[in-house]
């Protein structure tokens, strides 16, 4: 069960340790993504995971989780804790980094993408890959890190590239049985700095970019979306003492109503903050409302996961542990006084038995820093998923605190 510690959480000016009522146990731990159906292979790193969206009710999640990790996609069921349907890539050199879900009416599909900047459409529930569409003619070094279907056009796909590029795709509308892929790319533009993360805020029609070199911003209105002016933004976020002017942001998550989340390298903390505010402030410059304590670590490509149904926030750190924030006991922020907030829970990394790598004769999944990729949250606040860098994918389940 998850506990938090004195050398594990900073002292902060908000103890939500003492309200707290949500707590976890790892129910499934999952190696699914092995290299040549390696039960002990223990270095594939497992980079993103999604819960699908439910075709009934878009801000709901059913059962289903899907993975990415080596050149395979996992849909698992985390009630069951097995995989239904698995995907290979059939070019052997594809490695997948980012995945995404929509919804058309009743239907819902997957999407893929990583290091040949292709990306594949996958149908989970008829078990079904129906295309592989190249973005662009591409060297070997860049790669697709990060795909996001924009949140009120479902056909609108944004893909965004180790070499600082972004597309915007119009993907046609496949449905089935004939699963037609009309792809087009609508727009190029170049942030000249690698991307990492994406969120789309709907209130102020703005895509967020996590940079390396910061974080930037495009406004989007779907009025004109063929236009060829964008503006750019460039945010400015809290800077570091005795850092640079300006971080690699590895990840920025839209909580809602205006609301974002972002995460700089080596800040150890995790900054609330809202859009609309920033924008009419002339400056850009981000005035947090929240500093969520988070770990101290010098690793980074951590990414956050948010469920704004279930109004909650998570991420994991470089020792297998995840860092939960329950939102809706945040206190309410007071100008220019940023409130700082302790986790609601912290789940350390539990004790496993792996017969596989004791047969093999293996060291075990925990003799390395143990890096959570990314983590997402049920809709229902029933499970989280977390996916590391050890080839794991983590089921852990709400339980009675």
């Amino acid at each position: 069960m998850g506990t938090i510690t004195q050398d594990q959480v900073n002292e902060s000016d908000q103890d939500t340790t003492k309200k707290s009522i949500i707590d976890y146990d790892p129910k499934h731990f999952l190696r699914c993504h092995s290299k040549k159906n390696d039960s002990s292979d223990v270095q594939t790193q497992v980079w993103q995971c999604a819960f699908q969206p439910d075709c009934n009710d878009r801000r709901k999640t059913t059962s289903i989780v899907a993975t990415c990790g080596g050149n395979s996609v996992c849909f698992i069921d985390v009630e069951k804790g097995i995989v239904p349907y698995k995907y290979y890539a059939k070019d052997s050199r594809e490695m997948l980094y980012a995945l995404a879900w929509t919804v058309n009416l009743s239907y819902s599909f997957l999407v893929c993408a990583g290091a040949m900047y292709s990306v594949h459409f996958l149908d989970s529930v008829n078990g079904i890959a129906f295309g592989v569409k190249a973005v662009k003619k591409t060297s070997k070094k860049n790669i697709i890190n990060s795909l996001l279907f924009h949140p009120e056009q479902w056909n609108l796909l944004f893909c965004g590239g180790s070499d600082g590029d972004i597309h915007l795709c119009n993907i046609g509308n496949p449905s089935p049985p004939e699963y037609k892929v009309d792809f087009e790319v609508l727009q190029q533009f170049s942030t000249q700095s690698e991307i990492i993360s994406f969120t789309f805020c709907p209130v102020n029609n703005t895509l967020l970019i996590g940079c390396d070199s910061g974080l930037l911003g495009w406004n989007y209105s779907v009025d004109d979306i063929k236009s060829e002016e964008r503006n750019s933004i460039k945010l400015t976020l809290p800077t570091r003492k005795g850092g640079p002017k300006q971080d690699m942001v590895d990840s920025v998550e839209a909580v809602g109503g205006g609301v974002i989340a972002t995460k700089c390298v080596l800040h150890g903390v995790i900054y609330l903050w809202n859009l609309t505010d920033t924008l009419n402030s002339g400056t850009h410059e981000v005035r947090p409302t929240h500093i969520l304590q988070w770990s101290n670590t010098d690793n980074y490509f951590m990414y956050m996961g948010v469920q704004p149904e279930a109004n909650m926030l998570c991420c994991g750190d470089d020792q297998g542990s995840l860092w939960l924030y329950d939102l809706d006991r945040l206190d309410p922020a007071e100008p220019d006084c940023p409130v700082t907030v302790r986790p609601s829970c912290v789940l350390p990394w539990p004790t496993l038995t792996d017969p596989h790598t004791e047969k093999r004769r293996k060291l075990s999944v925990d003799t390395y820093d143990i890096v959570v990729a990314k983590v997402a949250i049920s809709s229902n606040r029933e499970n989280i998923v977390a996916v590391t860098n050890n080839n794991m994918v983590c089921v852990w389940e709400k339980c009675e605190s």
